[in-house]
């Protein structure tokens, strides 16, 4: 009975920690670049039953095996989709887009300086601040190719498809592209990422002032599974709760016994 018991409890867990996960892609559903989550379920592993016979009782079983048994399922791992989202014109000078070829493999990111750390974001929608530098939504630093701070000499400027950021009449510095390869070194630091494996490569995109791209979260599929996560809990919920009137009950009978 325990078993089944705890078996419901970590699909409670599994499917908790996955209402989260699509909360928070519904959440950052209008959020520009940002990248929808999926949850990993894993089953644990299975347990072989078998049988043992006592040779002194004659009424005992035959040796054998009976079967495997399911000891439930957990989450095992969070996983981003890094699949294109919408594209919008915006008109706006500030917003940004990396067109990646049909080739492309991985990720495009831009640049940014984040608390110290050098930092790579899918979020192209940017800001000018007091000193004419470039900021992310996050208020980091958007990084040059060669890794350095872009401060402008006007809010007037141009990116050309090269990168390149022209303002009065100058070339200020050329935008950082970096395509990320191997998406499971990255780790996720709020809505910008941190590449745990070698640093990585410069990007071949074309740049896209005055376009942004959206959350490639799909509003639909994303309410339709919390809602069937939801039913799901419940479920569980109540097998918990007849296993505990169940124990409650045998409780009653031992103390009347």
């Amino acid at each position: 009975m325990l078993r089944g018991l705890y078996t419901a409890a970590g699909a409670m867990n599994a499917l908790q920690r996955q209402q989260e996960i699509l909360s928070n892609n519904l959440g950052n559903v209008r959020t520009p670049g940002f990248k929808a989550s999926d949850g990993v379920v894993r089953s644990f592993p299975e347990m072989l039953l078998a049988q043992v016979s006592n040779p002194d009782n004659a009424k005992s079983r035959v040796k054998g095996e009976v079967g495997t048994l399911s000891m439930g399922v957990y989450l095992q791992e969070t996983m981003p989709r890094f699949s294109a989202g919408s594209i919008t014109e915006s008109g706006s000078p500030t917003d940004l887009y990396l067109k990646a070829p049909t080739n492309f493999t991985g990720a495009p990111m831009f640049a940014v300086e984040q608390g110290g750390e050098t930092l790579y974001t899918t979020n192209g929608r940017f800001s000018i601040d007091e000193a004419l530098f470039l900021r992310s939504a996050d208020g980091g630093y958007i990084l040059s190719d060669e890794g350095e701070r872009i401060q402008l000499p006007s809010s007037e400027f141009q990116v050309g498809k090269d990168g390149v950021i022209t303002s009065l009449g100058q070339n200020v510095a050329t935008l950082g592209t970096y395509q990320i390869d191997d998406l499971t070194t990255l780790e996720q630091v709020g809505n910008d990422w941190r590449v745990t494996g070698d640093a990585p490569a410069p990007a071949q995109v074309e740049v896209l002032q005055g376009f942004i791209e959206e959350a490639n979260v799909n509003l639909d599929q994303t309410m339709a599974d919390l809602m069937m996560t939801y039913r799901q809990f419940e479920a569980n919920q109540k097998v918990v709760q007849a296993y505990d009137k169940s124990a409650e009950r045998a409780i009653e009978i031992a103390r009347i016994r």
